[in-house]
């Protein structure tokens, strides 16, 4: 524990331009400063440091969604060392494990685009019917793929 202090510590340094990404041997630490919170993140996996900031960003969206920003302040002015585990249950704690275990299987997430879905041909027709309908006369570009 008083390692990642001492690293927290030291990406903070300057207040201006906070380090976010440490290259030390095979392991990569990735910090995303969110006030008040400081998510830290360690890869011994080559991953390049805008995809482990990316899954910092979700695993943060996912607990400002859980327990609310204005919450999560609140505490931390008043007890600035709290450890925010306690508000988070088993589940919730689950899905945070499971957003960032998704993240190496689906390649939507890592490209933040939508996920592909193999669809029939028949489902694929009805949705491409859909859509041509509601965007008639509008400048835009539709495609399905077989």
């Amino acid at each position: 524990m008083g390692v990642m202090q001492t690293l927290v510590s030291f990406s903070e340094l300057t207040e201006s331009s906070p380090l976010n990404y440490i290259k030390a041997g095979r392991s990569r630490i990735a910090f995303l400063h969110k006030e008040p919170l400081i998510f830290v993140l360690i890869s011994h996996i080559n991953e390049h440091p805008i995809c482990l900031t990316q899954q910092l960003t979700y695993a943060y969206h996912q607990i400002i969604s859980t327990l609310t920003l204005s919450r999560i302040k609140h505490k931390f002015s008043i007890q600035p060392n709290f450890d925010l585990r306690r508000w988070l249950s088993n589940a919730e704690k689950k899905l945070l494990y499971n957003i960032l275990d998704m993240y190496e299987q689906d390649l939507g997430l890592v490209m933040t685009c939508a996920k592909c879905l193999i669809l029939s041909p028949s489902i694929r027709i009805q949705i491409g019917q859909v859509v041509a309908q509601t965007i008639r006369g509008q400048k835009v570009n539709f495609h399905i793929f077989d």
